[in-house]
């Protein structure tokens, strides 16, 4: 898997594409801020000063993408959509085709994605972006082998940490943890700013799922992923710790499944973490919960009129509602759109939530079924095997 990854590795300079705009799709973690206030400003004044730059268009509707994945306001989509669609006007490109690819993946329409991706290579079989955007698509879409050859492309073309991000996360799929943890590290010798962060934040999930609480803590405190923090300390008994980190990452970035794991956490349930011990002092808050709960729906909703279409994440919000039987029919939606493991891991929860647990092994089995070592995926599939005793 991955002929030059070795070689790639052994060449640290070549590991970070400086500058560049990461083609991704919006649950993805992203490597270079391409939706910082002063890119979209520079763009925005350059395409005031030159209108028909079909290129800043296309740089623009990027920087869009990104930063709907950032803010998780996915109000961005539209004007992302506006500004690829000009650039496509004033030239056909493969640059701003693979652009409404990108955006074709955050909205999780990842079978329009592989198409746009398609076309974009058609017209430029030498495009790295649509290589990425083929990538993230057929990943999300469950088909393993043909995204690992879009990855390796990729890698071909342009081995920056785009492509490298790509690889590693595939390595990790197929269960090669270790080759991934190694592919960033060395990423890590030439990575800066925000490059650092996002390269912590992937050796801090890697530390996470391998149940390494203090390399997860060290690295998510490097990258200042919130989100990673919030979870090793709930499970290392800093629940007040935890709640604090909770409510400013559902106030800066309230996305759906963020509000969800926060209703959670407020209702004192922890099932979501494999492995807690509940916290020795109560934190339950019920009317917190409620709220969050409510504000989760309302980002679905926002999601949904947005032309975001995340059945995944619908199925999460009636888990909090209670609500089994309707997160099992969201699931089998998504399921039928895509096979990525993700749905597979929900929809065999979802049944065993449902009290259909002799359904639910096969999915929770599907889920693990390429190696990937996952903590979630693994408590999943034991509670499961644990009912049919």
């Amino acid at each position: 898997m991955f002929k030059r990854v070795a070689a790639v590795v052994a060449t640290a300079a070549a590991l970070l594409l400086a500058g560049s705009v990461l083609v991704r799709p919006a649950d993805a973690p992203s490597t270079v801020d391409v939706a910082a206030p002063s890119t979209l400003d520079r763009l925005q004044q350059r395409l005031r000063d030159v209108p028909g730059d079909w290129t800043a268009w296309a740089a623009l509707g990027l920087s869009y993408v990104e930063q709907a994945r950032a803010t998780a306001d996915p109000s961005y989509y539209a004007k992302a959509e506006g500004s690829l669609r000009e650039s496509l006007r004033l030239h056909p490109s493969a640059l701003a085709m693979a652009g409404l690819g990108a955006l074709a993946n955050a909205r999780h329409d990842f079978a329009e994605a592989a198409r746009l991706a398609r076309e974009a290579l058609a017209d430029n079989p030498f495009s790295a972006q649509a290589y990425g955007v083929l990538a993230d698509a057929l990943t999300q879409l469950g088909q393993p082998d043909a995204a690992t050859d879009a990855v390796q492309h990729m890698l071909d073309l342009d081995p920056g940490l785009p492509a490298l991000s790509r690889a590693a996360y595939d390595l990790e799929q197929h269960g090669s943890a270790g080759a991934a943890k190694a592919l960033w590290q060395r990423a890590l010798g030439d990575a800066n700013g925000a490059n650092a962060a996002f390269v912590h934040q992937q050796l801090g999930d890697l530390a996470w799922h391998a149940n390494d609480l203090a390399t997860a803590r060290a690295e998510y405190t490097l990258a200042g992923y919130g989100l990673g923090l919030a979870r090793v300390d709930l499970v290392t008994g800093h629940a007040d710790r935890a709640l604090g980190a909770y409510a400013a990452i559902a106030q800066s970035r309230p996305s759906p499944s963020v509000l969800v794991e926060y209703t959670l956490v407020l209702r004192g349930n922890f099932a979501f973490i494999p492995d807690l011990r509940p916290p020795s002092a109560p934190i339950a808050d019920p009317a917190a919960a409620s709220e969050q709960l409510r504000l989760a729906e309302a980002a679905l909703r926002l999601l949904q009129a947005n032309g975001g279409q995340d059945d995944l994440a619908a199925a999460e919000v009636a888990i909090a509602r209670g609500d089994y039987a309707a997160a099992v029919v969201s699931c089998e939606r998504e399921w039928q759109r895509r096979k990525h493991s993700d749905v597979a891991d929900l929809l065999g929860w979802s049944l065993h939530l449902a009290g259909r647990d002799a359904e639910a092994l096969s999915f929770a089995r599907r889920a693990l079924s390429l190696g990937i070592t996952h903590r979630g995926y693994q408590a999943h599939l034991h509670a499961i095997e644990e009912s049919l005793k």
